[in-house]
């Protein structure tokens, strides 16, 4: 069962600053609000996870949300943004032209996650509503994002476990999140079509009462671009 709105976000609200510090983009982020935090907000995250754009500014509406160029595959951690419908605008970082606009309604005390994705020419973005359990001792949330434009139908396997992870998925697709028990894990990503592993990572340590979500980003069939097929993972929440 999902935690109520009220507990859930006087949690959220309270380690909010922890958030910012966990980020591993290399740049803060600017708050679309600079009110106080009980002004009514959502609570918003972006990821950027296209291959081949260029670094980008990011607005909404007329409130710049980064504090320098977001990059391929860095992100902003969840910052309060005013609520209702808004339009999201993201801006070539050199010239200013316009890579992409698109509007999101966000609600209040709800925490989002915006991806942006494909390839600069059909550059989209993605909201998804960031809803986790209750989180319980020897045991963390995880999701999986799939954001390869390339890299076909595939699931998620943690070796040792006797079905996958994850029910098989396609390109922009974001799972929900479920338990995963706390331990270290070999994670492999296979190909619905072939059943083989396209990428793995060894020794991952998942903690308990923390949430995650796994990015698979970056191109399958370019493997010397720089900007090729990878796995990422972020800590989304974490109970202190």
């Amino acid at each position: 069962m999902f935690k109520s709105t009220v507990s859930r976000f006087h949690s959220f609200k309270i380690k909010l600053a922890a958030f910012a510090s966990i980020a591993i983009l290399g740049t803060s982020c600017l708050n679309d609000i600079d009110t106080p935090i009980t002004t009514p907000a959502a609570y918003v995250s972006i990821y950027q996870s296209s291959p081949d754009a260029p670094d980008m500014e990011i607005f909404a509406d007329a409130n710049r949300v980064t504090s320098q160029p977001l990059g391929f595959s860095e992100f902003i951690a969840y910052s309060p943004f005013f609520t209702g419908e808004r339009l999201f605008r993201f801006l070539n970082s050199l010239n200013g032209g316009t890579l992409l606009e698109k509007k999101f309604q966000l609600e209040t005390d709800e925490i989002y996650s915006v991806f942006v994705l494909d390839h600069a020419t059909n550059l989209d973005a993605k909201l998804v509503k960031d809803e986790w359990e209750d989180l319980k001792p020897d045991f963390a949330q995880f999701r999986f994002a799939h954001l390869s434009p390339d890299a076909g139908e595939v699931f998620v396997e943690f070796v040792g476990m006797d079905i996958p992870l994850t029910p098989n998925t396609v390109f922009k697709d974001v799972t929900n999140f479920g338990d995963v028990e706390k331990g270290k894990y070999d994670i492999r990503i296979k190909s619905v079509v072939t059943g083989e592993t396209i990428i793995e990572i060894k020794e991952v340590e998942i903690r308990e009462k923390s949430v995650y979500t796994l990015l698979l980003k970056g191109l399958l069939e370019e493997p010397s671009n720089p900007n090729s097929l990878d796995l990422q993972l972020i800590t989304n929440y974490f109970d202190l």
